[in-house]
């Protein structure tokens, strides 16, 4: 499998925060979750947003992320729900992944494999230290029936602080840990450069206090190094957003991870942004201040382009299949873009990576 730059899941994660999303695989401390205090999205319109997972040995599917179809084989996703971890291998070099459509995932109205990965580069910081939290998957076929959904072209505009979003995802909807139907919910933008708890809470005092009331201040107590460390983190510079913890907002959780933060713009739902991580503390399944977000940064985009262009997800560079063939996209620059597929083997050699580029080699 492959990475549009470099190799960047759900665990731990900085200060001990939980990323939101893939089920199974939070800190032991925290429960799992979903958007609580959302409501059913059950509409049509809204298949574009469906889920990742796997399928057991009875051909069950099970999800573990929420994503978003942006083209007609292009998923988007968080980068940790589509690797073991920052720098570690793709989960598509281990097993299966498929992408559901439809708002249960007990009854999917289309469950397709995906075949590739594209992980966004930029892989050190963040709020769950994955760098940019983004990913894409391609799928073997096209979704039939669904109108992928548009993305943002850039990170989000400062000018929208304050203003609401949705969030939209599968995770677990209460104590009772019920998941994988489609919810909604209302969040409030507090951030999009700099560090957000600062805006949130003007002291670390009124962090703990607030802590201490869905907790204890004897949790407080124990927590102090965990909470200062929170309170001072800072956004990756233009790609992250910090959103949630107003008034009236729901509360994405686990199962929500790689779920879009969707706005309307020029009349099109559009996607902004993917859930990446929260900071819970051990009395509630949900963070009680809000998530951070990914957000579609500069170097995000040209992944975007070249995982929805023509030659779906393979770059101009190329890569290996099964040893013998090199597979490449055909450049502008060369002619019409199209895939190429060159099999070594007529050479009687091996298909190999040269200075970044596939190219036929001598077996060694």
């Amino acid at each position: 499998m492959r990475t549009f730059a470099s190799t960047i899941l759900i665990g731990s994660t900085l200060l001990s925060l939980t990323a939101i999303g893939c089920l199974g695989e939070s800190e032991p401390t925290s429960d799992e979750q979903d958007i609580v205090g959302g409501v059913d999205a059950k509409s049509a319109k809204l298949d574009a947003i469906g889920t990742v997972g796997t399928k057991d040995f009875d051909g069950n599917y099970d999800f573990f992320c929420t994503a978003t179809l942006i083209g007609p084989k292009v998923v988007l996703t968080a980068k940790h729900c589509a690797t073991y971890g920052p720098t570690e291998t793709p989960r598509l070099a281990n097993e299966k992944i498929y992408f559901a459509v439809g708002a249960d995932v007990k009854a999917p109205k289309q469950v397709i494999e995906a075949v590739d990965v594209l992980l966004a580069p930029i892989d050190e910081g963040g709020f769950i230290q994955y760098g940019s939290d983004v990913a894409i998957y391609i799928l073997a076929e096209p979704v039939k029936d669904v109108t992928p959904m548009p993305w943002a072209k850039a990170h989000i505009d400062a000018a929208s602080v304050g203003k609401t979003f949705t969030a939209v995802g599968y995770g677990v909807q209460d104590r009772d840990r019920t998941t994988g139907t489609r919810k909604a919910g209302t969040l409030t933008l507090q951030a999009v450069e700099g560090q957000p708890l600062h805006a949130l809470f003007p002291t670390k005092e009124d962090l703990y206090a607030h802590m201490a009331k869905y907790e204890t201040k004897q949790w407080v107590e124990a927590n102090t190094a965990r909470l200062d460390e929170f309170y001072d983190f800072a956004l990756l510079a233009g790609h992250e957003a910090y959103l949630g913890a107003g008034k009236n907002d729901a509360q994405p959780c686990s199962g929500d991870s790689g779920g879009p933060l969707v706005q309307n713009i020029d009349g099109k739902l559009t996607v902004v942004a993917v859930v990446s991580g929260s900071f819970k503390g051990a009395t509630y399944p949900c963070s009680t201040v809000g998530e951070a977000y990914a957000t579609l940064g500069d170097t995000v985009q040209p992944m975007i382009d070249l995982a929805t262009g023509p030659c779906e997800g393979i770059p101009v560079e190329g890569r290996c299949e099964q040893f013998t063939t090199a597979v490449r996209c055909v450049s502008d620059e060369e002619g019409p873009q199209k895939v190429t597929r060159t099999d070594c083997s007529g050479l009687g050699q091996a298909c190999g990576i040269v200075d970044g580029v596939a190219a036929c080699v001598d077996p060694t």
